[in-house]
């Protein structure tokens, strides 16, 4: 069996990215030198060639916003730079008036040169990159937590509020403190789900993708799944969209989203589901020393019907790929989101994992455990048989121990049955020979001691 081979999730878009201006580049001379040929004669091969280089043009234009935000991961500042630069030439550059495309050509390969790839890569970033990948756990920064609950009105009537990544519960718990609100969270990691079971009032064991919820029963999702995720040879969902998209279906209508991620994670795909599912979509930087580290930045928005919002979508991705026009978080208006009230229970909350100290709460503070073992005290009770006793059942009865006793009537007296087994010899007849047979039968034979004034008595 081969090993499975591990990469990051920037690595591998990068080499795509890659792969596509290779691509590109080769087709843009060779489609240039073909509208040249029909240009002016009016031909519809003419418009065909045109419409074919604008298309070219128009992918190479799109596959460099991409491109940033992966580069935005891998760290590297001087590649940004010279990207966005680059990016610009390409925006401005007469692509019908130049006479050769050799230049740009020549400027394009020299770019994909700078590129990191897979099996060539500084071993510095590829440490940094896995180091933050390993790691994994990015709990949500307390002092951005209480900016945002700032911005959130809460209703006097109670609400649900769910985190499907809820680390340890402190986000979640401080979100919520003060507040007549109900905390669930969902935690992979078993040592970190056993300290959120601390803070918020119940906590799934487990993946949040095995896990079985009530859909619709929340009115704020608060949302910073993991990001630095690590891709296979096999594929895999980048963890910050199936979060979002998996999600989606457990928020109430009129309900708010948190979504905390990078903001260079923002690409157009995820755009798109903000854009299509939220109104009042707003993003924020986080500050300082936080920003620096992470990068992150903050979504918030209502969950509305879905609608096509693909020119919105397309201005949000582009908007987040210069990060110094996100508006800091301490610029987000107070008060800014009201949360409905909550308009069904949470029916249905099971992690993926079975969880032993949940289950032992709820049978303390049940009255099931006790039914359970109901049937220890029978034996002290009266009881009276809905028909009279046969023999047969007489013998049963008494054979079982459940006449055993003091019965107290006119005679009271103390009992006790028992089964004995008892064995007889019969004799059969003579056979041909003049012999007689002879078996031994053993049988059980049911016994009442009996204690009376009178004295003991043995009956049978």
């Amino acid at each position: 069996m081969s090993e499975t081979v591990q990469t990051c999730f920037c690595l591998e878009e990068i080499a795509r990215s890659k792969r596509n201006l290779c691509q590109l580049r080769e087709q843009l001379p060779k489609v240039r030198n073909q509208y040249d040929q029909y240009r002016g004669t009016g031909l519809n091969r003419e418009r065909d060639t045109l419409v074919e280089l604008q298309s070219i043009v128009k992918r190479l234009w799109e596959e460099f916003p991409l491109l940033i935000q992966q580069l935005n991961e891998y760290g590297d500042a001087e590649l940004i730079q010279i990207t966005g630069k680059l990016y610009k030439t390409l925006k401005r550059y007469d692509y019908l008036g130049a006479k050769s495309y050799a230049p740009l050509c020549r400027a394009l390969e020299a770019f994909e040169g700078m590129m990191p790839c897979e099996t060539r890569i500084d071993a510095a970033a590829l440490g940094h990159l896995m180091n933050r990948v390993r790691m994994g756990y990015y709990p949500t920064d307390l002092n951005h937590v209480k900016l945002l609950k700032k911005a959130v009105v809460f209703p006097k009537e109670s609400v649900n509020i769910l985190d499907p990544c809820c680390g340890e519960g402190l986000a979640l718990a401080a979100f919520a403190e003060e507040e007549k609100a109900v905390t669930y969270g969902i935690e992979l990691d078993e040592v970190r789900a056993e300290e959120a079971q601390t803070r918020l009032k119940r906590v799934g064991f487990g993946s949040f993708f095995h896990s079985r919820i009530s859909a619709g029963a929340f009115q704020a999702l608060f949302l910073n799944p993991p990001y630095l995720s690590v891709i296979s040879e096999f594929g895999s969902r980048r963890m910050e969209k199936a979060f979002l998209a998996d999600s989606l279906r457990l928020l109430a209508d009129g309900g708010l989203l948190i979504y905390i991620i990078p903001y260079y994670r923002a690409t157009p795909d995820v755009c798109q589901v903000l854009c299509e599912n939220f109104e009042s979509l707003r993003v924020f930087r986080f500050l300082g020393k936080e920003f620096d580290r992470f990068k992150q930045a903050v979504f918030l928005g209502i969950k509305c019907p879905r609608t096509e919002e693909l020119k919105k979508a397309q201005r949000l991705s582009e908007f987040v790929l210069s990060p110094e026009n996100i508006p800091l978080l301490s610029d987000l208006p107070e008060q800014a989101y009201a949360l409905p009230a909550a308009a069904k229970p949470v029916e249905m909350f099971k992690g993926e994992k079975f969880n032993v100290a949940e289950l032992a709460a709820q049978l303390k503070s049940s009255k099931s455990i006790n039914r359970l073992f109901e049937n220890r005290t029978l034996d002290t009770r009266d009881r009276r048989p809905l028909l009279p006793l046969n023999l047969s059942q007489i013998g049963l009865v008494g054979a079982s121990g459940l006449m055993n006793g003091l019965v107290e009537c006119e005679t009271p007296h103390i009992i006790k049955g028992r089964i004995v087994k008892e064995r007889k010899t019969k004799i059969g007849d003579e056979n041909a020979n003049g012999k007689t047979e002879m078996r031994e039968i053993t049988s059980n034979k049911l016994i009442f001691n009996i204690l009376s004034p009178e004295g003991y008595q043995s009956l049978g």
